[in-house]
């Protein structure tokens, strides 16, 4: 009866992998073929695992590289941040002056980016996405690439002044005002340009009127009404006033 089971098992497992032989042959070059076929089927899992074993086995032929790049893809494509973030990272440090070192600057930023949190958690994955994609835009400035990462920093601005706003209130609400200050400041600092700036203006100015200090306070206040004198926060402001 376990002899049955483990093979019945087994054969689950061979079923699941959709019957497809991974194992390289002794030619390069139909070994890469292979390999761009499952990805042009998109069959991402299984493309994957067949160029992880195409790099042992041919890991001097002229396919080595390109083998590398269409790995990274299928790891990003097939939703396997983690991976296609190690994969581009390993390719742009061992071929920098490749022709192709943009495309996997661009996926190890977007490998990044795609592993962002919600605004209210830890924004280190947006962070690292930010250095990533300024570094595609200085190093490959005339690259699709760079225009596309410019199109998606004040995006990520936004989630990492959100992400202070919204500390800086959880520490306003525990009347930790100097820990809350410390945030709402940095919104000022950095994030001029993100929605988050009229909300952190006053309740910068509410936290230096809770430490009693009161010009500060008013100062804030005069600045969020001078640039938003709309705002329903500059009109909440006027109590600083």
């Amino acid at each position: 009866m376990k002899i049955t089971v483990l093979c019945f098992s087994l054969l689950l497992l061979l079923t699941s992998c959709g019957g497809k032989d991974l194992t390289p042959s002794e030619s390069a070059q139909a070994d890469y073929d292979k390999g761009k076929r499952l990805l042009d089927n998109g069959d991402y899992t299984n493309a994957n695992l067949f160029l992880e074993n195409f790099s042992a086995e041919h890991p001097y032929s002229k396919y080595a590289i390109p083998a590398e790049l269409l790995r990274l893809f299928a790891a990003y494509k097939g939703k396997d941040y983690i991976l296609s973030e190690t994969l581009a990272g390993r390719f742009v440090e061992r071929h920098p002056r490749h022709p192709d070192v943009a495309y996997a600057k661009y996926i190890l930023a977007m490998s990044h980016y795609k592993q962002i949190a919600d605004q209210d958690r830890d924004q280190t994955q947006t962070k690292l996405a930010i250095a990533a994609l300024k570094r595609v835009i200085k190093e490959h400035p005339g690259s699709n690439y760079a225009r596309d990462a410019s199109s998606r920093l004040q995006n990520l601005y936004n989630k990492l002044s959100s992400h202070e706003l919204i500390v800086g209130k959880y520490y306003f609400e525990k009347e930790r005002y100097v820990a809350a200050a410390n945030r709402f400041k940095v919104v000022l600092d950095k994030f001029q340009t993100t929605p988050a700036i009229e909300e952190a203006l006053y309740y910068l100015a509410a936290s230096y009127a809770k430490l009693g200090i009161k010009i500060t306070a008013r100062e804030m206040a005069i600045l969020l009404q001078h640039n938003f004198p709309k705002s329903e926060w500059s009109e909440k402001a006027e109590e600083f006033l």
